[in-house]
């Protein structure tokens, strides 16, 4: 053993027996305990059954609460756009009701599920502190706004004889769906750990009659840096009923998010971003009365740095629709969690939407809307059609000048489809003529698709008797019989081919199985549309007669 290793064994030596009278000096004589098992009292097994157990006693670093006796007390907010219950127990919020949205059965929509941990929770995990254990003293006992009390504020405190003291802030305004959150620590000797945590962990409550369809949405996102993350897959072990999500993600969080199929909660730091988030939740597959029913929550959670034993940090808590115009105007990429198809797609997703909100600002039902609305494309793309009808006509003109060349060299197919050809060029025909009015349509026709199964401004909107949601399949099938049968005719109408005849009559019946199951809206737009053709049709060939040829 060399010189210095002895010199160092000595100095370590002197460090572990000095500190604890070095701790003494800078604590006043009070001493710290280090942790140590804590013997029991011995129990006479004549009377009592239990064993002797060790209580572990929680690092010193930990914060605990005693049990308080204070009684919780419910808090009341209400705007114009819900109702909210907060309690003094964690300063959480219980509940969330929507008043512009209702159930298809009826009764006001509420977005937080029952027997559930409460959003808004914060923890500092770290020192064990979970301040849903905490009873806050509240400012107000309940809240109220309106046109003439726009914005006001509910503070829930706490504070202990160790000087921590805790405050949870909200702001609420008589005309948002938002509210903000301004949280305050101040710590006279503890520091609070690297992190908090801000959690909205109960997910969001379904809220559709297609319930399957309603789960299939269900997803947690975030934007990271200008990055959108969603996260929506469950390990599921093989033969379980029940699968678990848990991801976590580091980085700069803008904000994240846990949505339905048309309402969603999100946390959105303001004063710094987040250093990343936390997507948790379950989906379990029950039977009840012989059906599989399935239950999905996506909790989310923000990882927050604390900055010290001081600090404040500001957040805003939207909870409401995933309205693309709403979520646009924040400009923070909120409006990305509204689904509208792919990129190609999107832009005509939003045109639709753009015309179909406007149009409802004048049109106050959104059937008679879709009725406008096709007529609008009817006369947009009137030019293609009656340029389809009128070489539709020609190739009818030319069948039997076609029949011959067939006829002529049918023992020479390269020379028939030559001789085809040439004439097509020579009478300005195209075969291909009959699908022009159709292939601009098909991206506009996926926005439509887009448009009513995914948009909240469709949801719940009625037309007459039995359509009372255009954004639901057509219960009765009416709309998609309608259909079938006005193709039918209009296939009838075009097709003269008797090779063909087989498309008038399998066609119909192809796009009645196909649009049963689409939302109403989306075929209300279709069957009128077909019916415009028709009439377009009837109008186009009385003033194109087809000439007389001759083979």
């Amino acid at each position: 053993m060399d010189k210095r290793t002895v010199v160092a064994l000595l100095l370590i030596g002197l460090i572990i027996i000095l500190y604890p009278y070095y701790v003494q000096l800078i604590t006043g004589g009070k001493g710290v305990t280090p942790p140590k098992k804590v013997e029991q009292t011995p129990v006479d097994t004549s009377t009592h059954q239990e064993k002797k157990e060790e209580v572990p006693l929680k690092p010193s670093g930990w914060i605990s609460f005693a049990p308080s006796t204070i009684p919780e007390k419910k808090v009341f907010v209400e705007n114009s756009f819900y109702k909210g219950v907060f309690s003094t127990k964690g300063g959480v919020l219980t509940s969330f009701i929507f008043k512009k949205y209702k159930y298809s059965q009826g009764g006001l929509i509420e977005i937080i599920p029952e027997d559930t941990i409460y959003p808004l929770n914060i923890s500092f995990p770290d020192m064990n502190l979970d301040l849903s254990k905490v009873d806050f003293s509240v400012d107000k006992e309940n809240l109220f706004l309106s046109k003439s009390h726009p914005v006001d504020s509910l503070t829930f405190s706490f504070s202990d004889e160790e000087g921590l003291s805790i405050a949870k802030r909200f702001i609420f305004f008589e005309d948002k769906y938002d509210f903000q959150l301004q949280f305050e620590v101040s710590s006279k000797d503890k520091n609070l750990g690297r992190s908090y945590l801000l959690a909205w962990g109960s997910g969001v409550s379904p809220t559709e009659t297609n319930l399957p369809e309603d789960l299939g949405y269900f997803e947690a996102s975030s934007m990271m840096g200008t990055e959108v993350v969603k996260i929506k897959n469950f390990q599921q072990p093989k033969g379980s009923d029940i699968g678990k999500m848990e991801e976590f993600r580091s980085g700069e969080t803008k904000w994240v998010a846990t949505r339905s199929k048309y309402f969603f909660a999100s946390l959105v730091p303001l004063s710094n971003p987040a250093i990343g988030f936390k997507a948790e939740g379950t989906r379990e597959v029950k039977s009840l009365n012989d059906k599989k029913l399935e239950e999905k929550k996506i909790g989310i959670t923000l990882e927050m740095p604390t900055g010290g034993k001081t600090f404040q940090n500001n957040f805003m808590v939207y909870v409401g629709p995933i309205d693309y115009h709403i979520l646009k105007n924040y400009k923070i990429g909120l409006e990305n969690l509204v689904d509208l198809g792919w990129k190609i797609i999107k832009p005509f997703s939003l045109a639709v939407l753009w015309i179909f909100v406007n149009l409802h600002k004048v049109i106050p039902n959104y059937g008679l809307v879709i009725i406008v609305f096709t007529i609008l494309i009817k006369i947009l793309f009137h030019p293609l059609t009656h340029k389809s009808v009128t070489l539709a006509q020609k190739m009818q003109e030319l069948q039997p000048k076609i029949t011959a060349l067939k006829e002529k060299y049918k023992k020479d197919p390269q020379r028939m489809n030559q001789e085809i050809m040439k004439l097509y060029k020579e009478q300005g025909a195209n075969p291909l003529g009959g699908c022009l009015p159709l292939l601009p349509q098909m991206p506009l026709f996926y926005g439509l698709f887009v448009v009513f199964r995914s948009t909240i401004e469709l949801r719940g909107a009625n037309f007459i008797f039995w359509l009372n949601d255009l954004s639901q399949m057509d219960k009765y099938y009416i709309l998609p019989v309608i259909m079938a049968v006005t193709m039918f005719w209009q296939q009838k109408m075009t097709i003269k081919d008797p090779k063909q005849m087989a498309m008038v009559y399998l066609m119909p019946v192809l796009f009645f199985f196909l649009f049963k199951s689409f939302p109403a809206g989306l075929t209300l737009y279709w069957t009128f549309y077909n019916i415009l053709s028709l009439i377009e049709q009837y109008y186009i060939k009385s003033k194109t007669k087809p000439k007389e040829t001759v083979a």
